[in-house]
């Protein structure tokens, strides 16, 4: 008796009509076979020739899917080889429960549904997302009623220096509602951790010393699941702001390298939902053909949008100039014709202001501009003008002089401009000495940093001005903006940012180069008979540079014991 013969896979048909001539395409072959060249039949996931070969893997296409649909092939392959694994341990595991199947099928069945926002499991999204940590249900996965307002009025009280753009009166009410964590109506868990985080290391709270590695972990862990699901409106915003907290959070602790993986991260959201081409509209509703994200709710939601942007981008243009890598940091959008978003709004007092301005305005309008009444706008024009000064200043080797002479007299002005229509810091400070209900719009700690940062970016420009060959004004105003510098971040909040180490550096930097290049000159002029004029002013230019270098060294020694990078140059 003949065996009956088992039916035909999909992929032997596909096989059998592939040699029955129905050719494969050019270009569609395997990376495999295409190196090995050998006749591939394009079957997914393995095909002929290398499943002939045995080879374990799939094989791999230069046609790739999606990436959600890549996500989906390797959630599904994943749920085979659980299935398959618990199947050979089910026995042993019959009557002991597992954490990892109430963990791991919502987390797949959750990424699954991705591509089907309008499925069950997408209206769900938030509850499914929450369900998956496993500490989620414990006594301390928030503090104790007591101390949550506590945490969260600390960490408000210094809100204005970490980039929140959320408003605060929505988020503080609805983050003391009587919910459990997780519910629609409250702030993600995500976003909460990291307030919570954040609230620890502001307060005295007893929980600091205990809580404070819970917290992160748990910020962490929140942050990566709900990056996974984030869809509506209120997910993304959350999602985005508690990123940036991270972000601050990591770089206050040294950690660039996850700083900038979460940057990354943050960078990928404000793109792929186009919060970089938002056209603002009087009455808070602007177009965005491609529906990525419901329309504005009105003025609040729209200026929320706009400066979860802005913060994003300010954000990550410090911390490129941090780590050093101040040339193709912002991916696409380091062409600014590319941003279409208007300069930060107020979320707390909102009303149109300035939405006719654009980046692309700001970097090529050198006429007097109006008071800065945005916190969020200095932040976002400081870190702009410090960003494009210094990566001007690396192509100073390589790039055409003429070009890069022409755009730093152009951000020059544009420096001048901007630090003239800042506040003045004894202004800010006497409002907060007034202890009105109602504080100014920015700290004088941080507008004090801001100053540190124009200043920096004028040190840059100068310090290009003097190696191109207008040496002898722009050493001046090189010492005149070193010295505001240091004398701006002596004013500083104790626990200092870890940009003063970065501005500390590149500062100190410019005046070394300075220095030596003064050297130079008097060591060549001593060949020959200069001119007595040339060598006082190479004198005095030389103690004026010494001097500076003495001062910031001064503040240096103040500032080294509150922000380690500091200690580092």
């Amino acid at each position: 008796m003949s065996l009956a013969q088992p039916p035909l896979s999909k992929n032997t048909d596909t096989r059998s009509s592939r040699k029955n001539g129905n050719a494969l395409r050019r270009g569609k072959a395997c990376i495999n076979c295409r190196h090995l060249k050998i006749k591939c039949d394009g079957i997914k996931p393995i095909c002929g020739p290398c499943s002939e070969s045995a080879k374990d893997a799939n094989c791999q296409y230069t046609d790739l899917p999606s990436r959600a649909n890549r996500l989906q092939s390797d959630i599904e392959e994943l749920l085979a080889r659980i299935e398959v694994l618990e199947t050979s341990n089910g026995s042993s595991r019959k009557n002991v429960p597992t954490q990892s199947s109430s963990v791991t099928s919502p987390s797949l069945s959750l990424s699954l549904s991705l591509d089907s926002p309008q499925s069950p499991q997408s209206s769900n999204l938030t509850q499914s997302i929450f369900s998956l940590d496993v500490d989620y249900s414990s006594s301390d996965s928030e503090p104790p009623v007591h101390e949550r307002a506590s945490l969260i009025d600390s960490f408000i009280s210094r809100c204005a220096t970490l980039a929140f753009f959320l408003n605060l009166e929505t988020f503080r009410s609805s983050a003391l509602l009587p919910l459990p964590l997780g519910d629609p109506q409250r702030p993600s868990p995500a976003l909460l951790a990291c307030v919570y985080l954040w609230g620890l290391r502001i307060s005295s709270s007893p929980w600091k010393s205990a809580k404070g590695t819970t917290f992160l972990r748990r910020a962490r862990r929140f942050i990566a699941l709900e990056g996974v699901g984030a869809q509506n409106r209120t997910q993304v915003m959350h999602l985005i702001q508690a990123k940036i907290l991270l972000i601050i959070y990591l770089v206050h602790g040294g950690q660039f390298l996850e700083a900038e993986f979460h940057g990354n991260g943050a960078i990928s959201l404000v793109l792929s939902y186009g919060l970089h081409k938002i056209n603002p509209t009087s009455d808070g509703v602007y177009d965005d053909p491609e529906g990525r994200l419901p329309p504005c709710t009105g003025p609040v939601d729209q200026a929320e949008r706009i400066n979860a942007f802005w913060s994003v981008f300010y954000i990550q243009r410090l911390l490129a100039v941090i780590v050093g890598s101040p040339s193709n940091s912002f991916g696409s959008l380091d062409s600014y014709l590319e941003i279409r978003t208007p300069l930060p709004m107020n979320t707390q007092n909102c009303g149109l202001e300035d939405t006719a301005r654009t980046l692309y305005d700001f970097l090529h309008d050198t006429a007097p501009q109006r008071p800065e009444t945005s916190s969020l706008g200095i932040y976002s024009k400081s870190a702009i003008l410090l960003h494009r000064a210094a990566y001007l200043h690396k192509q100073i080797d390589t790039g055409d002089r003429h070009k890069i002479s022409e755009e730093c007299s152009r951000l020059e002005q544009i420096v001048l401009n901007f630090y003239s229509s800042l506040p003045e810091i004894s202004y800010i400070k006497e409002l907060e000495a007034r202890s009105s209900p109602f504080p100014p719009f920015i700290c004088s700690e941080k507008l004090s940093l801001m100053y540190a940062v124009v200043g920096c970016a004028c040190v840059n420009i100068q310090s290009i001005f003097s190696s191109f060959g207008v040496v002898h004004e722009a050493r001046k105003r090189l010492v005149d903006a070193s010295r505001n510098v240091y004398a701006s971040l002596e004013l500083t909040y104790p626990g200092s940012h870890p940009l003063a180490g970065t501005l500390s550096r590149l500062t100190c930097e410019a005046i070394v180069r300075e220095l030596n290049s003064v050297k130079a000159e008097s060591s060549s002029a001593s060949s020959w008979t200069g001119d007595v004029l040339d060598t006082a002013r190479r004198v005095e230019e030389e103690s004026q540079l010494v001097s500076t270098i003495i001062d910031g060294m001064g503040t240096m020694s103040i500032l080294v014991t509150c922000c380690p990078l500091v200690g580092v140059y």
